[in-house]
């Protein structure tokens, strides 16, 4: 069996998303839906649930009294919030223990990385209309869950990978997928895929790395482009560092200048410190 065929053997061996995460974001749709009919859905997961409650009782939102139900919690935290501590509950658990070993990060880095993009790439979308915040924190945060199943794979290539990229000039992206005959971005495309994720949260995932991906769908060019921020700003920085390149007119087709850029990054970390005292990163 063929490096390309273990991996995509991997692929369909990965765990399920969980479906009530799916369909609370469907429910979430819905502005007037209520906090008991969400509360109906979720209590099936208990993960989902703890977390909730969790969170909720934070110091961050200064609660008087610890809330103890599902229905006040939810009531309390609100629908926004709410899709962002689903889709990060729900995402947490793959990346549990040393997932990234592969591209030399540390235990942890993976996840921070992975947050702080959901997090840049929800600031970036209020400045691009076309783009929901929700669907570009969805995108941002599973960006590279490739990386968490293609790991391994890279670490026995790595010696090679590397070679290539200093010798060659190449991204290490461009060298992991000849040396491995995928890219961690096309790992990630085939696994919202099978986790039956929008296409274009698909879409995004599959091309966050390619060079023309600004010119590209704007959720798309939305999570490239967090991603290279949050790289430049050095959170969860691995082997493939820097080398990642974008080029094309996007920013001017949406209008974002670098003062929007520079206000994005402050955003993040303010909101890096939040994540880390309600998902402990």
């Amino acid at each position: 069996m063929s490096r390309l065929e273990e991996i995509l053997s991997l692929v369909k061996h990965v765990p399920p998303f969980p479906k009530v995460a799916h369909r609370v974001s469907e429910m979430l749709q819905d502005p007037n839906v209520g906090a008991t009919e969400l509360a109906e859905v979720i209590q099936y997961d208990q993960v989902i649930t703890a977390n909730v409650l969790k969170i909720c009782n934070a110091a961050y939102f200064g609660l008087s009294r610890k809330v103890a139900s599902l229905d006040e919690a939810l009531v309390v935290v609100g629908n926004d919030t709410l899709k962002d501590i689903i889709i990060t509950s729900s995402s947490a658990r793959y990346y549990k223990g040393p997932v990234g070993e592969g591209y030399k990060l540390e235990q942890g880095d993976l996840w921070k990385h992975s947050v702080a993009a959901g997090i840049m790439a929800k600031e970036l979308a209020k400045h691009v209309q076309e783009v929901s915040p929700g669907s570009a924190y969805t995108a941002g945060l599973l960006h590279d869950i490739g990386k968490r199943f293609l790991s391994s794979f890279v670490a026995d290539e790595f010696k090679q990978i590397m070679m290539k990229v200093v010798k060659e000039g190449c991204s290490f992206v461009d060298a992991e997928k000849e040396l491995l005959g995928a890219s961690h971005a096309e790992l990630g495309g085939l696994i919202l895929q099978q986790w039956e994720f929008p296409k274009e949260i698909e879409l995004a995932v599959l091309q966050h790395h390619d060079p023309d991906a600004l010119d590209k769908d704007p959720l798309t060019a939305v999570v490239a482009l967090a991603n290279a921020l949050v790289i430049s700003m050095g959170i969860g920085v691995g082997a493939d560092g820097l080398a990642t390149s974008l080029r094309g007119a996007g920013l001017k087709r949406f209008g974002i200048t670098p003062m929007h850029l520079d206000l994005c990054m402050a955003n993040l970390l303010e909101e890096i410190d939040r994540a880390q005292e309600l998902f402990h990163l």
